[in-house]
């Protein structure tokens, strides 16, 4: 089929239901299906050097390797939503711009396609109702000075129960959980990559309307979080995004504006 590097399908996420119910541009149109891989970021990365397209879509049914920032593990079992994406310079927007982009519209497309409350976690998480239910991890690769490709990977708790997370399940949920039914996998991943499209194009045009966007679907503003950059402690409260990449936190003495790629480890206290 054109446009698929692997005949493989993941339970519940079927190439041919994922190319026919597609309407994006770019985002997708080159798809690769694994059964199991240590990482999706992993193999994207293999496929970029190998010189696959801008937007070029990896999913996997499992993952042994699953990692969130810093390295930090991912559980990743079947039934979920576990895929990355490449993005190829000239990019639109800043790169740094590109988690919290995607993290929007995972929220955008859960909320719209299953009228569920879903929120964007700063700085980098899909939350309902405080409870994590989506991660976003960007690991940019340069050549030299300059930017080669960006690997998106797009961690999603589908269709399994939160028990099965393991150990990470008392600040986690899964849309199984929450709905009490089976996810069309296939058509929620397509879904977010056209409101992905869209809102990497209207932030391209106009940054302050998909700022805005943020802002109605955030969990953050208000919440006081207390954030680990470098060596140093901050905790105060978040109150407003100066951007698609910062944060301004007011502490007790000032106030700090911190980029989320310096954010090393973010709690929200409670």
């Amino acid at each position: 089929m054109k446009g698929m590097r692997e005949a493989d399908s993941t339970p519940g996420c079927k190439a041919e239901s994922i190319l026919n119910q597609l309407k994006t541009k770019y985002l997708g149109r080159t798809l690769t299906l694994l059964d199991q891989c240590t990482s999706t970021n992993d193999e994207a990365r293999k496929l970029a050097i190998d010189g696959a397209p801008h937007g070029s879509l990896i999913i996997t049914a499992t993952q042994t390797g699953g990692r969130g920032r810093f390295g930090r593990h991912w559980a990743s079992p079947r039934g979920g939503i576990w895929m990355t994406i490449i993005f190829r310079p000239p990019i639109a927007i800043p790169a740094e711009s590109i988690p919290l982009t995607a993290a929007l519209a995972v929220a955008r497309s859960i909320h719209n396609d299953l009228q569920i409350d879903s929120q964007v976690g700063w700085p980098n998480d899909v939350v309902v109702h405080g409870f994590k239910l989506a991660g976003l991890i960007a690991e940019s690769h340069q050549h030299g000075n300059s930017l080669e490709f960006i690997l998106l990977g797009i961690g999603i708790n589908t269709n399994f129960e939160t028990r099965e997370l393991g150990d990470v399940n008392l600040n986690a949920i899964t849309l199984k959980t929450l709905t009490k039914r089976t996810v069309d996998n296939s058509g929620l991943i397509c879904s977010i990559l056209l409101e992905l499209e869209e809102l990497l194009s209207l932030a391209a045009s106009d940054p302050g309307y998909v700022l805005g966007l943020l802002r109605k679907r955030t969990f953050s503003i208000g919440k006081k979080i207390r954030v680990l950059v470098g060596n140093r402690t901050i905790e105060g409260v978040l109150v407003d995004y100066k951007s698609m990449d910062t944060v301004l936190v007011e502490c007790k003495d000032e106030s700090v504006v911190v980029p989320a790629a310096s954010a090393i480890l973010v709690e929200y206290v409670y």
